[in-house]
């Protein structure tokens, strides 16, 4: 984070591709910036034309140029509403960063050029899937990007309303604490929400139909809620700490279902946790949880990269 010691958020940086859904992500990012008296940036990315061989979809040799330009406009018209509604409601510093080849890249870059804080993006923008893809410019930033990712999908509820409660899963390793501070970093003196700590607890499938009963006559349940409570504890510490309350869950099954499943059930307000990258292979067996949970979560979702794990590959989208 590009913050002083304390953590505290000064750059927010939001992706626009005109659609509904970064719209959605825009008011996510103006309400954050205003949280913490951030500056805002917009950061919009002209894709490159696509090469066809048919004479009615040829377009004007200069048609990138004049793609760029009314990109430029549109931008700086949305960024002008921002300040004059910052004028009533109070100053908002709002910046606009534009650049032209494969957006996820790019906004990547803008956004560490920037030295964002928090990245913003919404998961659907004007290719139409009903869900983050593998390839899509939100999954590159989920994976690549520097900072943490707040994903914000299409049908996630309007960000007027105040946040009351919040998944934080854990998988109880070293690094799960990385996403509990950036979720006090976020929400320092601001909305107090409610926290709820989670582990998903995977049973071996071979006993998952009667793992109660066998679990019970080894007489192993409690011992193993204490082991997980006691790795639990310095979060809870923490959470505690910076006056927030915590609620610890201990749940059945893997992390995506039981995770999107409470989601749904308290209606929970947003998801923060920690992904994993430190290689393509790493990111199909580890990450792949981050991404599936910012797939079909019911709510936006805040993921934070564990120190030093950020996918370095290469490529673009």
């Amino acid at each position: 984070m590009s913050g002083d010691a304390n953590g505290s958020i000064e750059v927010v940086f939001c992706a626009i591709d005109f659609s509904q859904t970064a719209d959605l992500a825009l008011e996510n990012s103006i309400r954050l910036a205003r949280r913490h008296q951030a500056s805002l940036v917009l950061g919009h990315v002209v894709e490159p034309l696509p090469v066809v061989s048919y004479p009615i979809l040829m377009v004007p040799v200069d048609a990138e140029v004049e793609l760029r330009e009314l990109a430029s406009a549109r931008l700086e018209e949305l960024a002008g509403t921002i300040r004059d509604r910052s004028d009533r409601d109070g100053q908002l510093v709002v910046e606009t960063r534009l650049e032209q080849g494969p957006p996820g890249r790019h906004l990547v870059d803008m956004a560490e050029q920037a030295g964002a804080d928090v990245f913003v993006i919404g998961t659907r923008g004007l290719t139409g899937f009903e869900h983050l893809l593998l390839g899509s410019t939100a999954e590159y930033v989920v994976r690549r990007a520097s900072c943490p990712v707040l994903t914000v999908h299409p049908t996630d509820l309007a960000a007027d309303a105040p946040v009351g409660t919040v998944i934080v899963p854990t998988d109880l390793g070293p690094e799960s604490i990385e996403a509990v501070d950036v979720f006090v970093r976020v929400f320092a003196g601001a909305e107090r929400p409610l926290v709820l700590l989670v582990f998903a607890d995977p049973t071996p499938p071979y006993i998952e139909p009667f793992q109660h009963q066998a679990l019970e006559r080894w007489g192993r349940p409690d011992v193993r809620k204490e082991e997980i409570d006691e790795r639990m504890a310095p979060s809870v510490a923490r959470l505690a700490g910076a006056g927030f309350e915590v609620e610890t869950l201990i749940l059945d099954g893997g992390p995506v279902e039981a995770v999107t499943k409470l989601a749904q059930a308290r209606e929970v307000d947003m998801i923060v946790m920690t992904t994993y990258g430190r290689s393509v292979v790493a990111n199909l067996l580890v990450g792949r949880t981050a991404q599936r949970i910012v797939q079909h979560a019911p709510c936006p979702v805040l993921t934070v990269h564990a120190s030093g794990s950020r996918d370095e590959g290469d490529g673009g989208d």
